[in-house]
């Protein structure tokens, strides 16, 4: 008797969960951003602990397009890397006329060819992004004197409806 009464339960769950399911996945809208950045480095406003900021420009589809900022929290070695590339953890702000998107991202920068790539999730965002979530991957190079930097950045980006 026991027995019947907790598969009944069980496949209630299931039911409810099945019927609940695609509420959920239609509660948010999302999009794909694909943006190119064109930076540099800057000391104004830069409040990152190790004084290595970044600002520029960002233009890209869906009307993504403003200004960005970068601070770095750090540059660590990768222990294990003989290539000596570097981990730089950070906090990235995208913003656009209408809202600003704050992401925590991570990148791993190799100092010899001077390139880097990295991988973000959204963490805040005002305005037309309010209650977005979504990650950021980002590609780039570092220009030859090392203060400009051209960025590839893609983005899933996913608004409440």
């Amino acid at each position: 008797m026991k027995v019947q009464f907790a598969k009944t339960k069980l496949v209630a769950l299931f039911l409810l969960i099945l019927m609940a399911a695609p509420a959920a996945f239609a509660a948010s809208q999302c999009k794909t951003i694909v943006a190119e950045q064109n930076d540099h480095l800057t000391t104004e406003g830069c409040t990152s602990p190790i004084g290595f900021c970044a600002a520029g420009t960002f233009r890209g589809n869906h009307g993504f397009r403003g200004n960005f900022f970068f601070s770095a929290l750090s540059f660590d070695p990768i222990v294990s890397d003989a290539l000596g590339r570097l981990v730089v953890p950070g906090v990235s702000t995208y913003t656009t006329d209408d809202g600003k998107l704050t992401i925590s991202d991570v990148s791993v920068f190799d100092t010899v060819r001077g390139i880097f790539a990295g991988v973000g999730r959204i963490t805040e965002g005002t305005g037309r992004f309010n209650g977005a979530t979504g990650d950021v991957f980002t590609t780039g190079h570092v220009s030859a004197d090392g203060l400009n930097f051209t960025t590839d950045m893609t983005a899933e980006i996913c608004l409440p409806n």
